[in-house]
């Protein structure tokens, strides 16, 4: 049981579930806009959800034991499901993200290999070229009443993928036309799922998004191509890859001898580029949003923050070995993730045997075929799992007794051997980012702006995330000289 300790903190706003309703088509109607409204009160109660969507069985599973189960203990029984794969096949082909069986463990082996290269001192100068730029256009704006904090995390996420991958920073023309893309490819995306759900042929659900997904992968094949034509005029020194694209292009699967092609690089970088902005963007916005919204705790970050760097001046970035100096940070970025994971729903399917769904609560009968949502935003949310679930509380994630449970509970970047790779990558950048903005900035919140939260592939406020950024007296010299 979680210990009642109490505390003083805020409940930041959220989405309230809606009432429960047994009308079918009245919660897709709900959820046509946002998933997260397809949720009912019920379902942040209790430890295993289901319903018969038009004959087909869904499970909400919301118990650490299960979700164990289903993600850890017997993953190759509960694959990625069908439908993961209909909706983003348009935008990312057959990446690792969407994939089961042999291709994905072949493509696991050589991401894992990528990302073994690529380690986190490796990328560490692209995070900081590309926070510098950020923070060189937080400087344009330190007098507006107030910015698009959501905006700019979005754009610094790219550009930290950009340079990772591409060795180039992103250029604002070529982010804005993607990023506008990619918003039309989400809603559409959300709606997908819905009239999959009610029948409607793949061919028909897939069309509606091969227009904005061709906008994206079409900027990233040229890129691709490019790179490629080079490798065949002058072949690089495969022990120094230059960027993440390079290590791509080298990467062969040592059991099968198999590297991807160019068909299958497009898929990846589609993939790794959504991945590596977009679900980053989320949670950093949302990080300075809730610091806006707790001085408190924006304050104790920042000590933090002020102590690892001492005496140095604003224009000297961060290094790599100060990350990991920075706990509370962190802690901020994690409670973050608790609150408003930027993935709120995972989906997988029950392929072989039928089996039994165990909970404290009974069982439940399980068939081959049944559709399993597993989501963080409720799990991460349950009143079984977290004390104050609703409260922000960095302090959870430093040396408490909770620790023990909650890694079965805590899932913004899932479970077991479908992992994402970049968490260590995401955590990096985002306490980077976040440090160097509070070292200059109070963040001080809009009271006449109310997010609009809207859950789809990602976790984004519909109308940003409006706030003032206040430069700090004894930075305000200093990084104004911050180079880029």
């Amino acid at each position: 049981m979680v210990k009642n300790t109490k505390k003083t903190t805020f409940e930041p706003p959220w989405p309230k579930p809606t009432p429960y309703t047994s009308n079918i088509f009245r919660r897709l109607a709900r959820g046509w806009k946002s998933w997260l409204s397809l949720l009912n009160e019920w379902d942040f109660r209790i430890s295993l959800g289901e319903l018969n969507l038009f004959g087909l069985p869904v499970f909400l599973v919301n118990q650490p034991t299960l979700v164990r189960k289903i993600l850890v203990e017997e993953v190759e029984e509960f694959p990625k499901h069908a439908y993961t794969l209909w909706i983003l096949e348009p935008l990312i082909g057959r990446a690792i993200f969407s994939v089961n069986g042999e291709e994905w463990e072949i493509q696991r082996r050589l991401i894992d290999q990528v990302f073994q290269i690529a380690n986190l001192k490796r990328v560490f100068p692209s995070m900081v070229e590309a926070t510098q730029a950020l923070l060189h256009r937080l400087e344009s704006k330190k007098n507006d009443d107030y910015i698009d904090i959501d905006e700019e995390m979005t754009l610094v996420t790219a550009d930290v993928i950009v340079r990772t991958i591409l060795s180039r920073p992103l250029e604002q023309n070529e982010a804005s036309e993607i990023f506008q893309a990619f918003s039309r490819y989400q809603k559409r995306a959300g709606r997908a799922l819905v009239l999959r759900f009610l029948r409607l042929p793949k061919g028909l659900i897939q069309r509606s998004l091969k227009r904005d997904a061709a906008i994206i992968r079409d900027w990233i094949q040229c890129s691709i191509h490019e790179r490629l034509n080079q490798h065949k005029l002058n072949r690089p020194n495969s022990s120094n890859p230059k960027d993440l694209l390079d290590m791509l292009i080298l990467a062969k699967d040592p059991k099968t001898n198999k590297v991807f092609s160019e068909e299958d690089l497009v898929d990846q970088v589609c993939f790794l580029f959504l991945a590596g902005h977009e679900t980053s963007a989320s949670s950093l916005g949302l990080s300075a949003w809730l610091l806006a919204l707790d001085p408190k705790v924006q304050e104790r970050t920042r000590n933090e923050v002020l102590l690892a760097v001492g005496e140095r001046s604003a224009s000297e970035m961060l290094e790599s070995e100060e990350i990991r100096q920075l706990p509370y940070v962190e802690a901020v970025f994690n409670e973050t993730l608790r609150l408003y994971p930027p993935v709120s729903f995972f989906i997988r399917e029950k392929t072989q045997n039928h089996t039994e769904l165990q909970t404290s609560e009974g069982a439940k009968k399980c068939p081959v075929g049944a559709l399993l949502t597993l989501s963080p935003w409720v799990i991460h949310r349950h009143e079984k799992h977290w004390r104050e679930p609703h409260h922000f509380q960095p302090e959870r994630f430093i040396g408490s007794d909770e620790v023990c449970w909650r890694r079965d509970a805590f899932l913004p970047f899932g479970m077991g051997p479908r992992k994402c790779p970049g968490a260590s990558f995401a955590k990096q950048e985002a306490v980077l980012v976040l440090a160097e903005i509070l070292r200059r900035y109070e963040l001080i919140p809009n009271s006449e702006h109310q997010l609009d939260f809207v859950g789809l592939l990602t976790l984004r406020s519909r109308n940003g995330i409006r706030l003032k950024i206040k430069p700090l007296e004894h930075n305000a010299k200093s990084s104004s000289k911050t180079s880029i």
